[in-house]
């Protein structure tokens, strides 16, 4: 059994334990039980939970960002489990004749038709759509479940936040209690997705000590609290948990508009001035970026009319980009905006980078804490400021595997890995491509 609770991370479990937000994982924590756990560059969650599917690199299912580009060109898509360039779990344990149950994970709509049931998650256009077999719709509905919040109404009041999280959790719950007692399933997944939009939110107020924000966080982390209790207590002493989470969370300072950068320093032209999107990028751009800190070389072949050569053309236009933005301060504070910049070709097990089949960044500028990157072309400052309180970080995300007190640090790719060895079967990640 996998619950998945997102955007929670490893360096909160102390405030998790100081206030009391949830005994149950807390005594994990004390007991050495919770583990760091690195995920996927860039640390967006359709791209971290179609790593822990498959067991590979964003390089090698094809999945970079909540909007991709297309294949050499540069129109925006937002990608789908339709996307993946690999076998998930779910169609590895389905061909091995287990049973699994999915609900709320991001990356799995279209639901794929698997030996089980699927309830797809955040980026589903609605419930309807969303369920394998259809026929699980009628439960859903009589229960109000809902894929995720209205965002749009909640940035705009603390009220609607406030009404519609702990509602949208207990529906949540509440299917995974009727899809847990209706069978004895071999894979169980669970995603709580509150986790995500309640730090989004309230993570600022959070830190601050404003009550509104205490009380909420206590309401969501006590509700799972009781139900971890209650299934630990219920489900088949021979079942293993396993508890995640896909990054880590940090208070928002800035946002940064790296296509802003770019054009300051001279390797992003537009030929329209006013342009919203990459169509009205010059053809002597050198580069452009895509959120969150994905940065494209305008590469000769790989899009319509780029300029830049590959080879050493491209290598030392990487040197320069990641050197520079090493660089860039905050101008009010002086502080270094970026921690790091990864040069994709080294980082992601790719065999033919060049040859993927999805547009793959170049480069993945990972910022400090407290500075979130963008990538409108239409804003005229570099700096600006987001609704969001909170913000998505690298490398602070955590796992629990039932059993292991090693002081280990995971990567989100072994997961998929270690619940094939929990049952028995061949590793998935092992299996190569769909085709």
């Amino acid at each position: 059994m996998v619950i998945a609770i997102d955007g929670l991370p490893f360096s909160f479990f102390p405030k998790i334990d100081k206030h009391n937000l949830s005994p149950f994982l807390s005594g994990l924590y004390k007991r050495n039980l919770i583990h760091p756990m690195t995920t996927t560059l860039p640390p967006v969650s359709s791209v971290a939970w179609a790593s822990f599917l498959t067991g590979v690199s964003p390089g090698e299912h094809g999945i970079t960002g909540f909007v991709d580009r297309e294949v050499n060109g540069y129109a925006p898509f937002v990608p789908t489990a339709s996307n993946l360039k690999a076998t998930t779990i779910y169609q590895h344990l389905s061909r091995n004749g287990l049973r699994v149950c999915s609900i709320g994970i991001p990356a799995t709509f279209p639901p794929e038709p698997i030996n089980g049931v699927i309830v797809s998650g955040f980026l589903a256009p609605n419930l309807e759509r969303a369920v394998y077999p259809k026929e699980e719709v009628k439960y859903l509905n009589s229960i109000n479940y809902q894929i995720d919040i209205d965002a749009w109404s909640a940035r705009k009041s603390t009220d609607s936040l406030i009404e519609q999280l702990p509602k949208t959790l207990s529906a949540r719950l509440n299917a995974a209690r009727h899809y847990l007692g209706r069978e004895r399933w071999n894979l169980f997944v669970l995603h709580i997705l509150e986790t995500d939009r309640l730090h989004h939110f309230m993570w600022r107020q959070m830190e601050e000590g404003e009550s509104s924000a205490i009380g909420l966080f206590s309401k969501i982390y006590n509700m799972i609290n009781d139900f971890l209790v209650e299934i630990s207590k219920s489900i088949p002493s021979d079942t293993a948990i396993i508890i995640l989470s896909d990054h880590g969370f940090s208070r928002l300072k800035k946002d940064v508009y790296l296509n802003r950068w770019l054009l300051d320093e001279g390797y992003l032209k537009l030929s329209d001035p006013n342009a919203t999107n990459l169509k009205g990028m010059d053809v002597l751009s050198k580069a452009f970026s895509m959120a969150p800190g994905r940065i494209y070389l305008h590469l000769s072949g790989d899009t319509p009319e780029g300029k830049v050569e590959k080879g050493a053309e491209a290598h030392q236009l990487r040197k320069n980009i990641s050197e520079s933005l090493l660089n860039l301060l905050d101008p009010e504070t002086g502080a270094n905006v970026i921690e790091r910049v990864v040069d994709m070709r080294q980082e992601w097990n790719t065999t033919d980078f060049d040859k993927s089949e999805v547009q793959l960044p170049d480069l993945i500028a990972i910022p400090f804490p407290g500075y979130e990157l963008k990538g409108e072309l239409s804003v005229k400052e570099l700096y600006g400021n987001n609704r969001f309180s909170g913000m998505h970080t690298y490398g602070d995300a955590f796992v629990y595997l039932d059993g292991d007190s090693d002081s280990n640090e995971y990567d989100i790719t072994q997961i998929s890995s270690i619940i094939c060895s929990y049952l028995g079967v061949s590793d998935v990640a092992q299996r190569g491509n769909l085709s």
